[in-house]
């Protein structure tokens, strides 16, 4: 799987100055601060455009992944594409020859993951969830804040960003379950 670095990256840009806010589905009072502590774990990924539902060309189908928000307003999200190819860990840094050879592998394994950490905050007028990345996989997101509808359906927390781009609207719901401890 291939993610475009620069296209991602102005994808995520546009997202964190688009307000996500809009309806949710089936949610009957608005969520609650208290509610999102805790982890959650990705079990599905919902991406429609101007042409109708599609594999998200970002995560791709069958990703999975998880998000953390801790009660003192960290953050924490990682979101891995499946069929991660996967290569000997080296016990030392490399020279540069054997860098080189592993530069395909490296770029498979960063375009198949995506996380980022900071702080949260949740807006229970708007329901509206922001996270604002202190460090990210891609250092150009750092200092960007992302603002996500927010929701629970059904027991399920469901992210949904909103993105208008050329008149069409994108909309990407990203849906996760509580994931208890072991």
């Amino acid at each position: 799987m291939s993610f475009p670095r620069a296209g991602f990256l102005l994808f995520w840009c546009v997202l964190g100055l688009q307000s996500a806010a809009g309806p949710a589905r089936s949610q009957s009072a608005p969520v609650t601060r208290g509610q999102l502590i805790g982890a959650w774990r990705l079990v599905e990924l919902e991406y429609s455009g101007p042409n109708g539902s599609r594999i998200d060309p970002f995560y791709q189908k069958d990703s999975t992944g998880i998000l953390i928000y801790d009660a003192s307003g960290w953050m924490s999200v990682h979101i891995v594409g499946p069929n991660r190819r996967a290569w000997e860990i080296p016990a030392s840094r490399l020279s540069a020859p054997a860098v080189a050879a592993e530069t395909v592998l490296k770029e498979a394994a960063f375009d198949s993951y995506y996380a980022y950490f900071g702080t949260w905050e949740l807006d229970p007028r708007t329901s509206v969830v922001t996270h604002r990345v202190s460090s990210a996989l891609i250092p150009g997101e750092t200092g960007l804040s992302y603002f996500q509808s927010v929701a629970l359906e059904d027991g399920r927390l469901v992210l949904t960003t909103r993105v208008r781009q050329d008149g069409a609207v994108t909309v990407r719901r990203k849906i996760w379950v509580r994931e208890d401890p072991v």
